[in-house]
């Protein structure tokens, strides 16, 4: 039986355009997923021979018809001789690995093999032949040759660029760790098939399979801690030093330290969204939605951009008579997305936000949310494509600009989860218009907007909260000096521990207002803490709030379940943790003072 892992998943993304040479990828795909199986799965070993002879005869056929294809339509350009060394690299690879067979392992062999292939292919596959199929396209189309160049470059610059670098450089690491995670549950998959072949063994292959499963999301979940728990030392940290005064040149590069680490939490976030979105993850809250406030805070969020171009934020938003209820977080998530946007294309004049009641029914209304700026403004022949992923005006837009391209199919496709659509409208010279219209269900009851200004929270939590007792439970130490320094500066007072067992001591002896919790810790991780932390029973009612750098809305929902009240994904911005502090010190019917 032949085993085969996707470790290279085929889908439109790999696709040329070009049928023929598609067929031929998907060989080799095809070829690399059976060897992938043979490593997991220790069985229909081929041989050595026959290994290199079907990637011999694979590169006898693609690489002359491909070639031959590329000449016809290009001639001998510079980029079709660089795409034939990318084939000579191929053939010379292969030739050393099969000199090296004597002195190494079939598996050793095999696995030098898929490295190879793996990283080969899809570089091969998604930067060069896409870049030439795409100019043959073009050609047949009718452009010169020059011009199908350009075409080509445009469509494959930027910020696809980027995020093809990004991904490759983390595909080697994740393919080995495929391979490992599916070998041992082949190897434990196998050894309890040889003791049992009755019912039970059935169930015991069931809960082998949610095992590998939860395995495969403890995986994720560490990862995801690994970047974002540095990230969060970096953006404290920084905040940190700003507040204790610099010269204007240490604020100025202060201030690109600080850009630098949002851009990268922004990129990490909009793939991390965007994945969700496509894999239908995203669960759309129901909550009170309140439109001066979402608007109020999006424009105080890019607001000092603003001020430094010297642009007007103007609001005009439409009075509406009946409370509102939906998800006020994508909602502003999306507003974000054109604000931002808005702020960065436009050189002066204004930014304007407007709301508007489109459509009424007697259990909801669908309201049309736009940001319009006097900035550059967009062809019309690009506006429509600028909602796909990884789009741009041109390739010129990334490097001038910044961005990854995102931020505009997110919002799309949130508005779609919302019943609505996005769309823009533009006059180049003299700006556009952002639109995104979203379905809102009528409450029953008014709601109170009580939203405050993100910058007076601090000052808020040390009025109504100074002396409170919080402990701070993180194992990594510049973690925990930031978040200590930042409640402090509140006017908190702040007890540290660095693990799940020193938490458990220290809410034995003392009693806090507010618990914050780390999730992945050595030992006794943050879930099993809360656990028994709510087992003694003067801690049932204090407030547990994550903040964690296991940031998957599946994480979200292991720390709810296990008794936390709440969830802040690292990195923290510290007016976030301020407002979601005061939130639970005002809950809490504790305030022990120092």
């Amino acid at each position: 039986m032949v085993h085969h892992v996707e470790i290279f998943p085929w889908s439109a993304n790999f696709e040329t355009g070009i049928e023929s040479i598609d067929d031929q990828h998907k060989v080799l795909v095809r070829l690399l997923n059976g060897l992938v199986g043979h490593l997991a799965h220790q069985s229909d070993a081929p041989t050595i021979n026959q290994v290199f002879t079907d990637l011999r005869q694979y590169a006898e056929r693609h690489f002359v018809d491909e070639d031959k294809i590329w000449r016809d339509h290009l001639g001998e350009i510079d980029w079709v001789i660089e795409h034939r060394s990318g084939h000579d690299e191929y053939i010379r690879r292969l030739a050393t690995l099969r000199l090296e067979e004597h002195d190494h392992s079939f598996d050793e062999i095999i696995e030098e093999v898929v490295s190879f292939l793996s990283r080969w292919l899809a570089l091969h596959i998604i930067d060069s032949d896409k870049r030439l199929a795409t100019a043959v396209l073009a050609v047949q189309a009718g452009s010169t040759v020059d011009r199908a160049k350009a075409i080509a470059d445009e469509k494959m610059s930027g910020a696809t660029r980027v995020v093809i670098d990004t991904v490759m450089g983390m595909y080697d690491k994740l393919a080995i760790r495929t391979i490992e995670l599916t070998r041992e549950i082949t190897r434990r998959i196998q050894a309890e098939s040889e003791l049992k072949s009755t019912n039970a063994e059935l169930l015991r292959l069931r809960g082998e399979a949610v095992s590998a499963n939860q395995a495969k999301s403890d995986f994720l979940a560490n990862m995801s801690h690994e970047i974002r728990s540095p990230l969060n030392a970096i953006t404290g940290m920084a905040h940190l030093i700003r507040r204790e005064g610099l010269s204007p040149l240490q604020r100025q590069r202060m201030d690109k330290l600080v850009g630098a680490g949002e851009h990268l939490v922004s990129v990490i976030d909009a793939i991390l969204d965007l994945s969700k979105i496509e894999a239908g993850k995203v669960e759309l809250a129901v909550e009170p939605v309140m439109l001066q406030s979402i608007v109020a805070n999006v424009a105080a969020m890019v607001q000092s951009q603003a001020e430094t171009k010297v642009l007007r934020i103007v609001t005009d938003n439409d009075p509406v008579a009946y409370p509102l209820m939906g998800d006020a977080t994508r909602l502003r998530q999306a507003l974000l997305n054109y604000a931002a946007n808005a702020v960065k294309f436009t050189a002066k004049g204004s930014i304007t936000f407007r709301t508007r009641v489109v459509r009424e029914e007697s259990s909801r209304a669908m309201l049309r949310f736009e940001v319009e700026d006097t900035g550059i403004g967009i062809p019309p022949d690009v506006l429509e494509r600028l909602f796909s992923a990884f789009e741009q005006a041109d390739a010129s837009t990334s490097r001038r600009f910044g961005g990854t391209g995102l931020g505009l199919a997110i919002t799309r496709r949130l508005a779609q989860l919302m019943g609505g659509d996005a769309g823009a409208q533009s006059d180049p010279g003299r700006g556009s218009t952002f639109w995104f219209t979203a379905w809102l269900n009528r409450g029953t009851a008014p709601s109170i907007d009580a939203a405050k200004p993100l910058e007076q929270a601090m000052e808020t939590l040390r009025r109504k909260h100074a002396g409170a007792r919080i402990l701070l439970v993180d194992d990594e130490p510049v973690n925990r000096e930031v978040g200590q320094l930042l409640l402090e500066d509140a006017g908190l007072c702040v007890d540290v521990a660095v693990d799940g067992a020193d938490a458990i001591e220290h809410a034995e002896r003392s009693d806090y207002a507010l618990i914050l919790m780390d999730m992945q810790m050595p030992d006794i991780d943050g879930l099993e803490t809360t656990a028994r932390l709510r087992a003694i029973d003067r801690l049932v009612a204090v407030p547990i709030v994550a903040m964690t750098a296991n940031a998957f809305d599946e994480d979200s929902k292991r720390c709810l379940e296990a008794g936390m009240d709440d969830f802040l994904a690292k990195p923290v911005q510290p007016d976030t943790l301020y407002e979601a502090v005061m939130h639970w010190l005002d809950k809490s019917r504790l305030h022990p003072a120092a």
